[in-house]
């Protein structure tokens, strides 16, 4: 095996990559704003990359250094000024679901606390296994099981009322017409 010294960033990268995309887009909520946690993330993890001990432990070292990033990032935000709901862009879901049911889903999403939307987004969207998720957050796999069953239950509550405000707000704007 090759000396993770000898290793170029990029070529321990690349086969992840992907991966690191989907998880920065959702858990920043959007397109634009992952891209730039994962660009964020990646300078961090460039400068201090010498400190990785073992390669096959880059893609979770990655993933807690975005999951960082982000909270510090929303950390900042919070503390700085106060975000419109405008300023709120959705998660992205699966392709099987049509176009509203999706943005129900990424709107649910948003109102699941956030350790619990982590873990949802880890296990379902990435398919990643719940020992995986413990490691990325740094706890027990007990409390990844636990974060899973609220945080799908939350957002079954949340996507429940969303669509049935909408159901009503349907009802409503056809009675006017």
């Amino acid at each position: 095996m090759l000396k993770l010294a000898n290793m170029k960033f990029e070529e321990i990268l690349r086969p992840v990559y992907p991966e690191l995309v989907r998880y920065s887009r959702a858990m920043a909520g959007s397109a634009n704003d992952g891209d730039d946690l994962l660009q964020d993330s990646l300078v961090k993890a460039w400068k201090s990359f010498t400190r990785l001990k073992k390669q096959e432990q880059f893609k979770y070292w990655l993933m807690s250094i975005i999951r960082n990033t982000h909270r510090s990032n929303k950390r900042r935000k919070w503390l700085g000024m106060w975000v419109s709901l405008d300023a709120i862009v959705n998660q992205p879901a699966e392709e099987e679901l049509p176009f509203e049911d999706k943005e129900l889903v990424r709107i649910a999403l948003q109102g699941v606390p956030v350790t619990q939307r982590e873990a949802i987004i880890l296990f379902e969207i990435l398919g990643m296994s719940v020992k995986e998720i413990a490691k990325i957050q740094k706890t027990s796999i007990s409390a990844v099981k636990s974060r899973l069953s609220r945080g799908r239950l939350k957002l079954k509550e949340r996507y429940e009322t969303l669509n049935q405000e909408e159901v009503n707000h349907e009802t409503d704007l056809a009675r006017v017409v």
